[in-house]
């Protein structure tokens, strides 16, 4: 497989990303209904100023992503409101911003080098034109990912119509420091450029509480440990089922590439029909398991504690319900791809987890025919 990366300039190869776009979205991920079904392309009219970046195998599309720059758009205004950029453009104002989004990898792809070539070209264009700022954003489970990169989370997320929850995250395209911090890949680019301390500073001001880092692959090993613990009633090993007969040492290995994400109610972390198989544990707050459409919406409440998304981690079938909060909740994450090669490589662990998972699946099966065998 020979692999080129660049710019798309010509409008048959535009095509050719709609197309690629739809194939992977919707046809195998089951993300998006707002699509050109006849066509089958999905397209919307933020690629009309867009710049496209493509990484090919030969003719074949392999990946895709598309670079917006804020002063490009006619009317900014609804992307300075769905990333939330207000006091970016107060500080810096439109020249200074850019948004990278659609990003977009063949599922055969089992690593993660053709989407960083992708967003390395998008990356150094965007330094070319003066962007200091990159907003994206991201499902819960990519969170890892992309904060090794050097993107910040820096506000609550949002339910993005037909692709899911999303987490906002903002790159500070020449902030050194936290390129060191998380040991990011455009280290090396980076320190070709000025160190920009104003944007960083500008940063720790008005994001204080997003300044520290919450994914437990890039903070000293076990740190993340305790920062369950802090949202826990007791010792995470006791009250989060998922980590129950694991050591701590056990434990700080299968929590290794796991994240934590902060609901607001109403929040759709879980959608129906999404070919998913993020798994999820609620540190704290309620959340409710619900069926769209149907008489009786309320499928379960998920207390502190609780696994769910575990039916769309063992098997291959879309999500089967929503599971919205209905209070403020903290949620541990935990990438259903690292979980594989986990319980691969730790067969031992691995095992103690699935384990309790059966017995929650176990549980709350028996509670459903007991309700089925009360209402009978």
């Amino acid at each position: 497989m020979s692999i080129q990366t660049r710019v798309i300039d010509t409008p048959h190869e535009r095509e050719k990303i709609f197309a690629f776009r739809y194939r992977v979205f919707v046809e195998q991920l089951g993300m998006t209904r707002e699509a050109d079904h006849e066509r089958k392309w999905l397209r919307d009219e933020l690629d009309d100023t867009a710049v496209f970046f493509a990484a090919f195998d030969g003719n074949q599309v392999l990946g895709s992503l598309r670079l917006l720059y804020l002063r490009d758009r006619p009317d900014p205004a609804p992307l300075v409101k769905r990333f939330r950029m207000a006091p970016a453009v107060k500080a810096f104002g439109t020249d200074a911003i850019c948004t990278t989004s659609r990003f977009v990898l063949d599922r055969r792809l089992t690593d993660g080098k053709v989407l960083f070539t992708l967003m390395r070209a998008a990356y150094e264009a965007a330094h070319k034109r003066g962007a200091r700022l990159n907003y994206s954003d991201c499902s819960p489970h990519l969170l890892p990912f992309h904060e090794h990169l050097g993107y910040r989370r820096y506000t609550s997320g949002f339910n993005d119509t037909g692709n899911g929850y999303k987490v906002p995250i903002l790159m500070l395209t020449a902030d050194r420091e936290q390129f060191k911090r998380v040991n990011s890949p455009f280290l090396r680019v980076a320190e070709r450029l000025p160190d920009d301390a104003e944007a960083r500073d500008w940063f720790a001001e008005t994001y204080r509480s997003y300044v520290e880092l919450q994914s437990a692959s890039l903070i000293p090993e076990g740190a993340f440990f305790d920062l369950l613990a802090e949202r826990v009633a007791n010792d995470p090993l006791h009250d989060v089922a998922l980590l129950k007969d694991l050591t701590r040492e056990q434990a700080d290995q299968f929590l290794a590439q796991a994240t934590l994400v902060k609901l607001y109610a109403g929040d759709h972390i879980i959608h129906e029909g999404a070919m998913d198989n993020t798994l999820y544990v609620l540190l704290s707050g309620l959340a409710e398991v619900r069926a769209p459409g149907r008489r009786t919406p309320s499928l379960g409440i998920i207390g502190a504690g609780d696994t769910f998304g575990e039916i769309g981690f063992l098997t291959t079938v879309p999500r089967t319900a929503d599971v919205v909060a209905t209070t403020y909740c903290e949620v541990l994450v935990l990438s259903g791809q690292f979980l594989e090669q986990f319980v691969t490589a730790q067969p031992d662990i691995g095992a103690r987890v699935l384990l309790n998972l059966a017995r929650e699946l176990a549980g709350r099966l028996a509670m459903t025919n007991q309700r089925i065998v009360q209402v009978g």
